[in-house]
C-alpha cells in the first residue's frame, strides 16, 4: 500500500513513534561534527537511525539527517519493502499494448488514468506553509540555515539535499532535480548542473538566448518528492507528476513570490532566484558519494531574491560517501523501480542490482533469459546507448541462477563462471562527470563480463566447468613476488577452491609509476603463479586488503578498463591503484575522504551516547 505524508515534519513524527529517530538535543556543529554523528550511523550494518539536531550551531533551524537510510525507514517512507506495487503500475502505465476488444481498451484508459491521476494542483488556504515567513532583498540572509560542511577540504557548505525546479525556456517542460549547491555568501550559491542533467540542458537554452533563467528550490519535503528529485525519469515527464504517482496523491503546490514557478506548499524552505546566461564560478572541490573528493570546477551561480519558509521549518540534509550511506538506499529504490521500463526496453532481463560498491552508476549486474547466442553482450551494447545506463562502466550479465542481491555470493559466483578469455567485452562511450579514473572528462573505457550460462552457438557450451587444485601457501608467495618486485607490502589471496582463484596485491606506488603494468609482464609467466587466474593490484592507501567491500570499491572508482585491465589469454591483472603524471595520467587524482581525527575525537568524547 503507498504512504503519503503531508510534509516533512510528519514523516519525522512517524519515524520517532516507531522507533528510528534519535533526537539530539545538546549543541553541534554543523562544521564536519553532525556529519560525522551520521557517519556512524549511516555506515553501520542496519543504517543507524534517523537523527534530528535541534540544537545546531548558528541556526535556529533543527537538522534531519539519515531519514531515508535503512530499509526499515524506506519501508515506513513508501509503504512498501519491495516496490512491486509501484513498479507494476509503472509497468501498466508503459505497456504499449493496447487490448483488442472495445471492453479492453476502456479498461486500459481507465487503468492509465488512475496511473496519471495526480498532477500537481493548486493550494487552497490563505497561506501557503511553505510561505508562512517571506524575506526579500536585504532581508535575504542564507546563513539562517544550518547548511553543513560534511568533509575537512570541502570548499565549504553545500546544501546537499536540495530539489531545484526549473523549466525549459518555452515553458514546455518542467525538471525537479537534485544538484548540489555550494553557499558562497548571504544571497549566492554554486548550482551543480552537471552537463548531462536536465538542468543543464534547461540553462543552455537560456543561455543561448541570453536570456536569465529563473529557479526554485524546496529544502524539506515529504520522502515521495525527495525520492522523485533522484530518479531517472524521461524528461517529458515532471518529477512533481511523478511523486503525486508514488505518494498517490497529488502534490500541492503555490506560486513563488518573486519567480514564475510553482513549488510544494507544505515545503519546509522556499529559494527563489534566478541563474545568469554566461556567469560562471568555481565550486568545490566536494566530498561526493564516490569516497573521492571532486575537484573544483566553474558552474553556474545562483542568486537568491527571495527566502520563504514556515514558522519553525527542519532544514534536511545529508551526507554522501564511500558506502554504505543514505543514498544507497535511494538507489534501491530506483533499482526496483525501474526494473519494468529496463524490461520494456529489453525484455531478456529478469532482475538487476546496482552494487553500492560500484557507486550505482559505475557498475551494474543482470540476470537474463537468452533465447540466442551473444545475448548477453548485445544487452551489453544496448545498455550503453540507453539513457543514463549509458554512464555506466562495467555491465555483467548472468543466468537466472546468479544469487546477485547478495554481494558476498555472487562474487564467488562471479570467480566460478567467468571465462576471461572468452566473455570479457572491453569498448569506450561516455562515462559519468564524476569519473576521476578516464583518461580524459566524460569519455573512458568500459568492460563487459558475460558469466551467463553458454547455449547452443556460444564458445563453451557442453564444456565441462573444471577447477584445478590452486592451493597455494601465501608466505612462499610472498618471497616468490618479493623476488621481482619488492614494492609488494602485501598478498592475500581469495577464493583458491573457484574457477578463479585471484591474488591480492598491495604495492607502494609513490615515485614507483607502471608498477602494475611490470607486475603483469611477470606474474603472467611465472611458473608459481599460474593458479592464479585474476591478479588486483591496489596502492598503499588500500589499509586492509582482506575487505572485499573495499576492494571492489578501489576497482570500480580506480580503473579504465582500456588502460588498466591486462588480459593474456585466461587470465587478467586489474590495475585499481591510483595513476600519477609519470605514468601519462594529466588529470588531478582526488584524496580519499577521510574525516580529522580532530572531529572524530570529539565526537567520540561529546556524543558517546548517540553514535554507534
Amino acid at each position: 500500500m503507498k504512504r503519503c505524508f503531508s510534509d516533512l515534519q510528519e514523516y519525522l513524527k512517524f519515524l520517532d513513534r516507531e522507533g528510528e529517530l534519535i533526537t539530539v538535543d545538546k549543541e553541534i556543529s554543523p562544521y564536519l561534527e553532525i556529519s560525522e554523528v551520521y557517519q556512524r550511523h549511516a555506515g553501520s550494518k542496519d543504517g543507524g537511525k534517523a537523527l534530528l539536531f535541534t540544537n545546531v550551531t548558528g541556526s535556529s533551524m533543527p537538522v534531519a539527517i539519515n531519514v531515508f537510510g535503512s530499509y526499515r525507514r524506506l519501508e515506513l517512507a513508501f509503504g512498501t519493502k519491495d516496490f512491486s506495487e509501484h513498479a507494476q503500475e509503472i509497468k501498466e502505465l508503459t505497456s504499449l499494448k493496447m487490448p483488442d476488444s472495445l471492453i479492453g481498451k476502456l479498461g486500459k484508459a481507465w487503468e492509465m488514468r488512475s496511473v496519471l491521476s495526480y498532477p500537481p494542483r493548486p493550494f487552497k488556504g490563505s497561506v501557503a506553509p511553505c510561505q508562512e515567513v517571506v524575506l526579500t532583498g536585504d532581508q535575504v540572509d542564507l546563513s539562517i540555515m544550518p547548511v553543513m560542511t560534511s568533509w575537512p577540504q570541502d570548499g565549504g557548505p553545500f546544501i546537499t539535499l536540495p530539489l531545484v525546479i526549473s523549466k525549459s525556456l518555452d515553458g514546455s517542460q518542467k525538471n525537479m532535480g537534485m544538484y548540489r549547491m555550494q553557499i558562497y555568501d548571504r544571497n549566492t550559491t554554486g548550482m551543480h548542473w552537471q552537463i548531462h542533467k536536465d538542468g543543464s540542458h534547461f540553462h543552455g537554452q537560456y543561455r543561448r538566448a541570453k536570456k536569465r533563467m529563473e529557479v526554485a528550490v524546496v529544502i524539506g519535503a515529504d520522502p515521495s518528492l525527495v525520492y522523485s528529485a533522484t530518479a531517472p525519469l524521461p524528461p517529458m515527464i515532471y518529477e512533481l507528476i511523478f511523486a503525486g504517482f508514488v505518494r498517490g496523491e497529488s502534490v500541492k503546490t503555490v506560486k513563488c513570490k518573486t519567480v514564475d514557478l510553482e513549488v510544494p506548499a507544505h515545503a519546509e524552505i522556499i529559494l527563489e532566484g534566478y541563474v545568469e546566461p554566461d556567469e560562471l564560478r568555481p565550486e568545490g572541490p566536494f566530498g561526493d558519494h564516490t569516497g573521492y573528493y571532486t575537484p573544483q570546477e566553474p558552474y553556474p551561480v545562483f542568486h537568491v531574491t527571495a527566502i520563504t519558509h514556515r514558522k519553525n521549518p527542519v532544514y534536511l540534509s545529508t551526507v554522501v560517501g564511500k558506502s554504505p550511506m543514505e543514498d544507497c538506499y535511494l538507489a534501491y529504490v530506483t533499482e526496483r523501480l525501474f526494473l519494468p521500463l529496463l524490461q520494456m526496453i529489453a525484455p531478456e532481463v529478469v532482475d538487476q542490482h546496482l552494487p553500492w560498491d560500484g557507486n550505482f552508476h559505475n557498475c551494474q549486474v543482470f540476470t537474463i533469459k537468452k533465447e540466442y547466442p551473444y545475448q548477453g553482450r548485445r544487452l551489453m551494447s544496448h545498455i550503453w546507448g540507453f539513457t543514463q545506463a549509458s554512464f555506466c562502466k562495467c555491465l555483467i550479465t548472468a543466468s537466472e541462477d546468479a544469487p546477485i542481491h547478495d554481494d558476498e555470493k555472487f562474487l564467488e559466483y562471479f570467480l566460478d563462471h567467468l571465462d576471461i578469455s572468452r566473455n570479457v567485452f572491453i569498448t569506450e562511450g561516455i562515462v559519468d562527470a564524476l569519473d576521476h579514473s578516464a583518461p580524459q572528462p566524460l569519455y573512458g573505457g568500459k568492460i563487459g563480463f558475460d558469466i551467463s550460462h553458454p547455449i547452443p552457438g556460444e564458445p563453451g557450451y557442453g564444456e565441462e566447468r573444471v577447477r584445478e587444485n590452486n592451493a597455494v601457501k601465501v608466505d612462499y608467495l610472498d618471497k616468490e613476488i618479493g623476488m621481482f618486485e619488492r614494492s609488494v607490502t602485501g598478498i592475500h589471496v581469495y577464493g583458491q577452491h573457484l574457477r578463479n582463484p585471484m591474488l591480492i596485491l598491495r604495492v607502494n606506488k609513490k615515485r614507483n609509476p607502471y608498477v602494475a603494468k611490470r607486475l603483469a609482464e611477470k606474474v603472467f609467466v611465472k611458473i608459481h603463479l599460474k593458479p592464479f587466474k585474476i591478479f588486483v593490484v591496489v596502492d598503499e592507501k588500500c589499509k586492509d586488503i582482506k575487505d572485499g567491500h573495499h576492494l571492489a570499491w578501489r576497482v570500480f572508482n580506480n580503473t579504465d578498463s582500456q588502460r588498466d585491465f591486462f588480459i593474456e589469454g585466461d587470465r587478467m591483472l586489474i590495475d585499481a591503484t591510483y595513476k600519477i603524471p609519470e605514468e601519462g595520467f594529466l588529470r588531478v587524482w582526488p584524496d580519499d575522504l577521510v574525516m580529522s581525527e580532530e572531529v572524530v575525537q570529539k565526537i567520540n568524547n561529546e556524543f558517546a551516547e548517540v553514535v554507534l
